[in-house]
Parts: C-alpha cells; structure tokens; sequence
C-alpha cells in the first residue's frame, strides 16, 4: 500500500554535483545512465556545455551545472552519471537535457514546511533560479527556461 501525497506535498530528486546539488520535480527526470564523454563541439560552445550525447536516437546536450556557478569540473570521477531531463519548453528537436551529475540521485519529499529559501535570487548566476535549503540540505532549483534558451541560442544552426 502505497503512502497517499498531502495536497502540500510533491516529489524531488537532488541531483548531485560537484560543488553542490540540484533539486528538481521528480516528474522533469527521464532516466538517470552511466557517464560516457560527450561528443565536444565547436571551440565557441561555452565551458558550461560539455557537448552532445547520442540517447534514444537523439542527440542530447549535456551541461555542467558546476561551470554554471563558477566551479566548472576538472575530471569526471568514476560514479559520475548523466541525468536526463526533460525539457520544459515544446521543443520537438531537443525534447531532453543531459546533466553531468557527481553521482546517482535521490528522491526527496518536497513539502512547504520544510523548505527555505536562502541566498538572494541570481547569486548564482541565470540559470539557478534560486537556492534552498531542504531538510538540512542546501540546493539549487535551476532555471530550466533560461538554460533552454541559452542551449537555443547556442546549438542554433549558423
């Protein structure tokens, strides 16, 4: 038997970096797969972007949250994971966002009594929304319709 949702109440997952995590609704995760080198692009990718990564016949951009927020990462360890997301905005081209994760996710119950935000919005730069603080742990909840234009704007044809 399966414990019921309070109205308050949804799932998350927090996705872990290097210098931190992300949390997200648990419904924008597709699957989590095992670290493989992204395909680099041209030298005018910005460091955030890491290159694309061949999924389910698609080819899916993978970002570093890290660079994101001033920590870009040096080497990848050997627990590292990609997180496929989907992507928020209607995009029929690239409906999925890779993110290079330090390790596997875990599920976490987000409920208005125990979240808090901290810090002040932009702190991090344009693509975290905001930070919080969750059951004793801090994370940031990206800003996924900034990120996607962003990814736009970079992996446009010339």
């Amino acid at each position: 038997m399966s414990k019921e949702l309070s109205p308050l109440e949804v799932r998350g997952v927090l996705l872990p970096l290097h210098t931190g995590q992300l949390l997200i609704p648990n419904n924008n995760l597709c699957e989590v797969i095992g670290y493989r080198p992204p395909e680099t692009g041209p030298e005018s990718y910005p460091d955030w972007l890491l290159g694309i990564v061949p999924w389910r016949q698609r080819q899916v951009p993978v970002v570093c949250f890290d660079a994101l927020v001033g920590s870009p990462v040096d080497s990848v360890g050997q627990r590292a994971r990609i997180a496929m997301c989907y992507s928020l905005q209607d995009n029929a081209t690239k409906p999925f966002i890779g993110i290079l994760l330090r390790s596997i996710p875990h599920l976490v119950r987000v409920m208005e009594t125990l979240i808090t935000p901290i810090g002040e919005p932009g702190e991090f730069g344009p693509m975290i929304a905001s930070q919080v603080r969750i059951g004793g742990q801090e994370a940031w909840i990206p800003d996924f319709d900034s990120l996607e234009q962003a990814l736009g704007e970079t992996l446009q044809p010339s």
